[in-house]
């Protein structure tokens, strides 16, 4: 998974040149605990820079290596590194280093480090501490907070828990859900904040966008897809996704525009915990009926509408949902942007457990995704069984003890 991190200095390490001594020794730590962590942190520049003192001055990697040992330190025009923000900037550290794309995470503040990171397709981790320079990529407020997002959201997790993958169905999803199975009394904690993050808006939308973001970075998925998308709530003015702001920083720092009304609920559809509960059942129809195409879907959040649909010519779109229980949302998305000539890779937060996911076994007669529709009640689905998907059993726990140190994270000692 994650082996380097890109450092920009400007705004991370020193701020206008000059060096708050409690801050840089805050960072120091940062770097320290990765290299513990084995992810080697390096450091770009576009010049050198130097620590002048009451007596004397020192290059800024002297300083550097006194705390961490010999570093990594690129220069722009020095040694054949490229000037960032050019994208060949960052492939020329990936090169020297073997990395690949997907192990790697930028880490600045500026605009020129957003462009950095954009223009080299990693993923931009804002840093706050010194100035708000720029409102792109996942925001960080102090050195605590990058290492225990590395720690518990670039390490923590290294696999998906259910992996569907037959033909054009592919479906992904990062944990059972579950409040009350004995059997998975490891996932109860997070799937009651799962529930009520997506259902109630009680939970924590930053720790289940970050976890969701980090998965699809370094699964390598992210690379597979043109568009991000969210399934739409049960009702017409249901609010939209409480990660929507982790999924448009996704798509922005990786140009992959997040479309969030893509899909639009044109009716209420009958929620499946409210059908069970009355001792009835819901089927494919109930999603098929109450969606539609946007044709002209806006580019990010708050951004502008196309002017033809995007989503034609074999793009794949990842459709988001919170969680999966049979699977009809999903099959809805992926009948309406196959009608459309795109392609849906499905991803959940969890799947519900011991619940097989039901697809349409056959292909749809020819329709207009951008108009309501009125399917048949007696659609044929094929069932994909529950515990044969299961891709990683020790997701469960990893996602538990996941969830647990996020929440109480501290420096370790000797740190």
């Amino acid at each position: 998974m994650l082996k380097g991190v890109i450092f920009s200095l400007h705004d991370v390490l020193v701020m206008e040149g000059t060096i708050n001594v409690p801050l840089l020794e805050e960072t120091l730590r940062l770097l320290r605990y990765l290299k513990t962590r084995g992810v080697e942190p390096v450091f770009i520049s576009n010049h050198d820079w130097t620590v002048t003192g009451p007596s004397k001055s020192k290059p800024f990697r002297t300083l550097l290596e006194e705390s961490l040992g010999p570093v990594s330190y690129y220069i722009g025009g020095q040694n054949g590194m490229p000037y960032k923000p050019r994208a060949n900037s960052t492939a020329h550290i990936l090169s020297e280093k073997g990395w690949q794309r997907r192990e790697v995470l930028y880490v600045g503040n500026t605009n020129d480090d957003m462009k950095t990171a954009t223009n080299g397709s990693l993923l931009f981790v804002n840093v706050m501490w010194h100035s708000a320079a720029n409102p792109y990529g996942f925001q960080f407020v102090s050195p605590l907070d990058v290492a225990r997002f590395v720690d518990c959201l670039c390490l923590g997790l290294d696999s998906w828990f259910w992996t569907l993958e037959q033909a054009d169905l592919r479906v992904y999803a990062l944990a059972p859900f579950t409040t009350l199975s004995p059997k998975y009394a490891q996932a109860h904690a997070y799937s009651e904040s799962a529930r009520a993050t997506s259902k109630h808006g009680m939970g924590d939308a930053n720790f289940w966008g970050r976890l969701l973001a980090a998965r699809i970075y370094f699964s390598g998925l992210v690379d597979e897809i043109d568009y991000i998308t969210a399934y739409p709530g049960h009702s017409p003015t249901s609010n939209e996704t409480v990660i929507s702001d982790a999924l448009n920083i996704l798509g922005q720092s990786l140009r992959k525009s997040y479309l969030p009304d893509l899909i639009l609920r044109h009716a209420k559809a009958v929620k499946s915990q409210t059908a069970r509960i009355s001792g009835k059942s819901v089927g494919l129809d109930n999603q098929l009926n109450t969606i539609r195409l946007n044709p002209t879907p806006v580019r990010g959040v708050s951004g502008r509408p196309y002017k033809a649909p995007p989503t034609r010519n074999r793009k794949r779109v990842l459709v988001v949902d919170d969680i999966c229980t049979e699977g009809n949302s999903f099959e809805a998305a992926r009948a309406y942007l196959k009608a459309a000539g795109a392609q849906a890779v499905c991803v959940s937060w969890l799947k519900t457990i011991n619940t097989d996911y039901r697809a349409a076994s056959h292909g749809f007669e020819p329709f207009d995704p951008y108009i309501e529709q009125s399917f048949s009640t007696s659609i044929s689905t094929v069932d994909y069984s529950y515990s044969r998907a299961i891709s990683s059993h020790a997701a469960p726990t990893d996602l538990a003890d996941v969830y647990d140190r996020y929440f109480n994270w501290a420096w370790p000692l000797g740190i």
